[in-house]
C-alpha cells in the first residue's frame, strides 16, 4: 500500500508521538509497504535547530518537510503555523494518489476534518489516530463545569468530529475509555473503533541494574512530565503536606509546564522539605532519574480518564516503578494496575491520597525483584515489537479489502 502519514511532529521533532510514528512507519516499510510522512522542520516547545532537507529518505519512509514561520512571534505565529501546515499538507494529498491517509488530533476536530477532505481528493482511505478525545478534553481539563456558551462549542465541534470518525475507515483510540466517550455522543454505532495504546519509545531503554542515588533510605516517588493545570497536583501536595518528614517518603517533581510557579510557592509555604523539583531535561536522562525512584506518580482531574490515557504509565513501567495514579477507579488505567498488580488507584481529598501512598509504600518498598517484575509487565503490554505487529496487521486489513 502507498501510505501517507501527516504530523507536524514528525522524528527527529522531540514529541513522543514524532518517535513512534517514526518505529511504526518504518516496521511498514518492512513489510513491503510505500510510507510517505509530511511533516514541518522541527519546532516542538520552540525548538529552532539547523534546517532539516525538505526531501529526505529515512528507514525507507519518505519524508517531506513543508516550510512554516518561524515560531519566534507568539501565539500568533503558531496559530498560523497550524492552519498553513493544515493547508500546505491537503495540497500535497491532493495532488497524489494514496491508498491510507493517516491522521491525528492535532490540531483537534481541524485536523480530522481537514484529513476527511484530504483523503477525498488523493482516493485514499481515512486512519484516524486519536491520542486525545477532542473536544470533550476541553470539558474536562480545568475540573469545573463549562459555561453554556462553551457547553455549546463542544457539542457544536463534536458533532464535526463525530462525522470525522464515521467517515474513517479506522478510528484508533488509546483505550476503551476513550472509545466510549466517542460512543456516547450518539450516532456513532458504526464507527470502527480499534484500541491500540502508544507504546514505549526506542530511546528510554532500561539497561542494567538501577542507579544508586545518594540519600537515606527513604521510600521515593516521582513525578515525571508536564506540571499541567489538569494534572490536579495541588491535591497531591495537599496529601504529602499531611505525611510527616519522618514517614520516610519523599516526592520528587521531574519537569515544567504552566502550574510549576504555584507548586513551588505551595512547597516553600508550607516547608514540604520532602518534596523537591528537578528542571526539564531530555527524555533520556529523565528515564535514567526516574528509574532511581520507588513509584511513579499519575494524576488527573476527575473525568479527564474519558478522554485521555497518560502514556507516563508505561515510561514509569519501562523503569520499573509501579504506579500510583490518582484517578477513579473505574478507569481502564486503574483496572489495568489492579488486575496486574501493577500499582493502586485512589481518589478523594488529601487524606485519602496520603493514606494511599502509606499503603503503596507498604505493598511495593520490599516486594524482592519489583523493577524486574514491572519492567517484565511494560515489555510484554507496552514493548515496541507487539505493539507495531497490532499496527501491521491493522493496515493489511486495508491491503486486504
Amino acid at each position: 500500500m502507498k501510505i501517507l502519514i501527516i504530523y507536524r511532529h514528525y522524528w527527529p521533532d522531540t514529541p513522543p508521538l514524532g518517535s513512534m510514528l517514526r518505529t511504526i512507519a518504518e516496521t511498514l516499510v518492512a513489510r513491503g509497504h510505500r510510507v510517505y510522512v509530511v511533516t514541518a522542520q522541527p519546532s516542538y516547545q520552540a525548538r529552532q535547530d539547523a534546517p532539516l532537507p525538505k526531501r529526505e529518505t529515512k528507514g525507507g519512509v519518505r519524508i517531506i518537510r513543508l516550510p512554516l514561520l518561524p515560531e519566534t512571534g507568539g501565539n500568533l505565529r503558531r496559530a498560523v503555523n497550524m492552519v498553513l501546515f493544515q493547508i500546505s499538507a491537503f495540497s500535497y494529498a491532493a495532488r497524489h494518489r494514496f491508498d491510507l491517509l493517516w491522521a491525528n488530533t492535532l490540531p483537534p476536530v481541524y485536523a480530522g476534518f481537514n484529513a476527511v477532505v484530504a483523503a477525498k481528493a488523493c482516493g485514499a482511505r481515512l486512519l484516524y489516530h486519536m491520542q486525545d478525545v477532542y473536544p470533550e478534553v476541553w470539558r474536562y481539563s480545568t475540573g469545573k463545569r463549562p459555561g453554556g456558551l462553551k457547553r455549546a462549542a463542544i457539542r457544536a465541534l463534536a458533532t464535526i468530529d463525530s462525522w470525522t470518525c464515521r467517515v474513517a475507515s479506522a478510528v484508533v483510540v488509546l483505550s476503551d475509555d476513550m472509545m466510549r466517550t466517542i460512543a456516547d455522543r450518539g450516532g456513532n454505532g458504526a464507527v470502527r473503533f480499534h484500541v491500540i495504546n502508544n507504546f514505549i519509545q526506542a530511546e528510554l531503554k532500561a539497561e542494567g541494574v538501577p542507579p544508586e542515588r545518594v540519600g537515606d533510605g527513604a521510600f521515593r516517588l516521582v513525578f515525571s512530565g508536564n506540571l499541567g493545570r489538569f494534572q490536579n497536583l495541588d491535591l497531591l501536595l495537599q496529601a504529602m503536606a499531611l505525611i510527616r518528614p519522618d514517614e520516610g517518603i519523599t516526592l520528587e517533581f521531574i519537569g515544567s509546564g504552566v502550574a510549576e510557579a504555584g507548586l513551588r510557592e505551595t512547597v516553600r509555604e508550607c516547608g514540604l522539605t520532602h518534596v523537591s523539583f528537578t528542571a526539564r531535561m531530555p527524555s533520556d536522562e529523565a528515564f535514567k532519574l526516574t528509574r532511581t525512584a520507588d513509584l511513579g506518580v499519575i494524576s488527573l482531574v476527575p473525568g479527564m480518564y474519558r478522554v485521555s490515557y497518560p502514556s507516563k504509565l508505561m515510561t514509569y513501567m519501562a523503569a520499573g516503578l509501579p504506579v500510583l495514579a490518582l484517578m477513579e477507579s473505574d478507569s481502564a488505567l486503574a483496572h489495568y494496575l489492579d488486575d496486574n498488580d501493577a500499582g493502586v488507584a485512589a481518589q478523594g481529598d488529601a487524606a485519602a491520597i496520603a493514606d494511599a501512598i502509606r499503603k503503596a509504600r507498604d505493598r511495593f518498598a520490599n516486594e524482592p525483584g519489583i523493577k524486574a517484575r514491572i519492567e517484565a509487565l511494560a515489555d510484554r503490554d507496552f514493548g515496541r515489537k507487539n505493539a507495531c505487529e497490532r499496527w501491521a496487521q491493522l493496515i493489511d486489513t486495508f491491503s486486504a479489502d
